[in-house]
């Protein structure tokens, strides 16, 4: 695809399961890389890159506070004024029913779903408005589409995102600007063993075979992205569910994710 060949692009949790194929992918296709993580030491393998891509830099980025969001945009403007493409794909998810979540595990999780991917493109949009292009790529989930039982946090922040998306692509795409969300159902990364409250909870008690694997969540993302689709369901259960909360929205009672 030659959409990615020689395209500055920043993409935050670099290191996960979902950042890490996205890396990996971006780069055999020729993309150039601002790779970020909250621990720099994850993404040491990157260093010694060499393939059809660049790795432009490594940043330590912490996005969980305002501070650190602020420190992780200077630190992306010393290697590129404004990169071609923005993927704000780090995240994190608590289980449990919302009470039972301390105020301040909700409060981290809302502002590295929700509230640092905004600062991160108002920061960017004006430039890239001025410039005339450019592709900001959110990854929602299919909780920002469908309410997820024991998981009110997580269902805001990936809600907030896909709406914040919809809002800025109508203000943005006449400069030129492309707007995706991406919203893929449970995948095989880290994210399915995230902290709980207040319930005990085994996803592999969970149907196996509706969990997805995230090589292939990301090479049906990267090619819905090169097509600048806006609206992106990778995987077979995602587009089943995004299919019933359209046509029988009633029937999404029925379907307990926890």
């Amino acid at each position: 695809m030659k959409y990615f060949e020689g395209k500055s692009i920043l993409l935050t949790g670099a290191s996960g399961g979902l950042g890490s194929e996205f890396a990996s992918q971006l780069l055999d296709l020729g993309g150039h890389l601002i790779l970020s993580d909250v621990k720099i030491e994850s993404l040491d393998r990157y260093k010694t890159y060499s393939g059809a891509g660049k790795v432009l830099g490594l940043i330590a980025g912490d996005i969980s506070t305002k501070e650190g969001t602020e420190r992780f945009l200077a630190d992306v403007k010393k290697i590129h004024p404004c990169p071609d493409m923005i993927i704000n794909n780090a995240g994190i998810a608590q289980a449990g029913p919302f009470g039972s979540v301390p105020l301040d595990r909700w409060e981290k999780l809302m502002n590295i779903n929700l509230i640092s991917p905004m600062r991160i493109c108002h920061y960017f949009l004006p430039d890239m408005a001025s410039r005339g292009s450019g592709h900001i790529v959110n990854v929602s989930s299919v909780a920002g589409i469908v309410p997820m039982p024991g998981g009110a946090p997580y269902t805001a922040s990936k809600h907030g995102i896909k709406g914040f998306s919809d809002a800025i692509r109508m203000d943005y795409q006449k400069q030129g600007i492309h707007v995706s969300t991406v919203h893929p159902f449970f995948t095989r990364t880290a994210i399915l063993q995230s902290e709980r409250f207040g319930v005990n909870i085994d996803i592999n008690d969970y149907p196996q075979f509706m969990i997805e694997s995230p090589d292939n969540v990301i090479r049906e993302t990267i090619k819905a992205i090169a097509q600048k689709t806006d609206f992106i369901l990778p995987g077979p259960t995602a587009k089943v569910l995004d299919l019933m909360r359209r046509l029988a929205p009633g029937m999404m009672g029925l379907f307990k994710l926890f």
